[in-house]
């Protein structure tokens, strides 16, 4: 339709009359604005004066309708969609408007496109589309961060994997505890891999299974992988503080030129002990240090170790950082590790179903990296771990032993601490007001 124009429209800004009109109208505004006391009277406005005829004609035009598309005829349309908890990748299809059998018969199929099937609530799938529904491209990043891309070009489709490009990024979350400590953690969103650590990180201070109370309260500093806003590893804790009963316990990470770092309270004292006391989990021991009657040999000989009964498969830490001094299958032992301990320590664990990929002789290793599962071989009745515990070469009772205290900071070391820990502090202090404040 095109535009209606008056014909000839009066210039009513030049006329005496819009002039005179202007006057009586202020005059009349004037005369309303009386004391609220005194009677108010309606007026209205009497146009006085010639009156200007405005006429006006329209005009009918019929315009081409427009037809919509694109300029180059090769349009894409992009999506983004968050995954859901429940949601298949046929429903986050359908979400899209993806229209295309073709590539549901082909991630089926594909060993590379199947890894699209590994859907992570809180993930990102992206795709372009053809306006006709086809795919262009799709891409995910699945929870072991590989980047799966799926691309369509002419009538073929490909799939490739490879490691997603990501980066670093740091986290800070607190929470208090209503119910249940893991029922805070997962309603600050916290990973449990970080809320694990966090557990371990305060496990010899806070009892965690019988003393924490509604009321405590925790924060946490951490980092993490990310893609594109997406979360792909958690990382390690930089900082904590946990108030559990009232009492403030607080611990950072420091790189004290160990090869992985410890961690520290806030004062300099390491949290990290020498020596875990067991290294298995979910165990029992079996068999004590001490004369015993062999089962295999039927006779009464000393037992220099300590035996924990474990299933087939369990896995075994090494019980503090050292360097692998034997590595071998030995008739008694069977599968057998040694590991060298700051000189006067070492550990040994023997009738091993495996040792873990990567290992040999002169493979450093940390505390409570897993080594090998239990398992029975070598002169052995059953799956156990036989563990020993040796000072300068000779074995002695790890469960009655006084454990050696972990690292400790040199003065030098100290020095250098003092100004971190005193930033990781405030840190906490602020952020752990903020966070609970909004959660008030």
């Amino acid at each position: 339709m095109a535009e209606i124009l008056p014909q000839n429209p009066p210039r009513a800004d030049r006329s005496p009359v819009a002039s005179w009109q202007r006057q009586h109208k202020q005059w009349l505004a004037a005369a309303v604005l009386v004391p609220l006391s005194m009677t108010l009277t309606a007026y209205g406005v009497v146009e006085f004066g010639p009156q200007v005829t405005t006429t006006f004609s329209t005009v009918t035009q019929t315009l081409p309708t427009p037809e919509l598309r694109a300029e180059n005829g090769d349009a894409s349309l992009n999506h983004v969609e968050v995954i859901r908890s429940g949601d298949s990748l046929s429903r986050l299809l359908a979400r899209m408007g993806v229209i295309d059998s073709e590539l549901q018969q082909f991630i089926q199929t594909d060993p590379t496109a199947r890894k699209l099937y590994e859907l992570s609530p809180g993930r990102f799938l992206q795709a372009s589309t053809r306006p006709d529904g086809l795919i262009r491209e799709i891409s995910y990043v699945t929870s072991k961060g590989e980047e799966v891309r799926i691309g369509r070009e002419n009538t073929t489709l490909t799939a490739q994997a490879s490691p997603a490009q990501t980066q670093t990024q740091t986290f800070l979350k607190s929470g208090r505890i209503n119910s249940s400590f893991f029922a805070a953690t997962d309603a600050a969103d916290i990973p449990d891999a970080i809320t694990q650590q966090l557990i371990e990180l305060f496990a010899s201070r806070v009892d965690f299974h019988h003393k924490l109370q509604k009321g405590d309260q925790f924060t946490v500093i951490y980092d993490a992988e990310v893609h594109q806003g997406s979360l792909v590893r958690p990382g390690k804790i930089l900082g904590a503080q946990f108030i559990s009963n009232g009492v403030v316990h607080e611990a950072m990470w420091y790189a004290d030129g160990s090869p992985s770092g410890n961690y520290y309270t806030l004062d300099g004292a390491s949290l990290k002990q020498g020596f875990i006391s067991s290294p298995v989990k979910f165990s029992r021991v079996s068999s004590g240090f001490g004369m015993r009657f062999h089962p295999v040999m039927f006779d009464w000989k000393q037992h220099r170790g300590v035996d924990y009964a474990a299933p087939t498969g369990t896995e075994i830490m090494a019980t503090a950082d050292g360097v692998i001094t034997k590595l071998a299958r030995e008739a008694g032992y069977g599968n057998v590790i040694e590991i060298r301990h700051d000189g006067r320590y070492s550990t040994l664990y023997a009738h091993m179903n495996a040792f873990a990929p990567g290992l040999k002789v002169g493979s450093n290793v940390t505390q409570g990296q897993i080594i090998g599962e239990v398992g029975s071989t070598g002169r052995s009745t059953g799956p156990h771990l036989h563990y020993e515990f040796k000072i300068n070469g000779e074995q002695v009772d790890p469960l009655a032993v006084k454990l050696p205290e972990g690292k400790k900071l040199t003065n030098q070391q100290l020095l250098a601490f003092g100004p971190v820990a005193r930033s990781m502090k405030r840190q906490l202090s602020i952020a752990g007001q903020v966070e609970l404040a909004q959660l008030d």
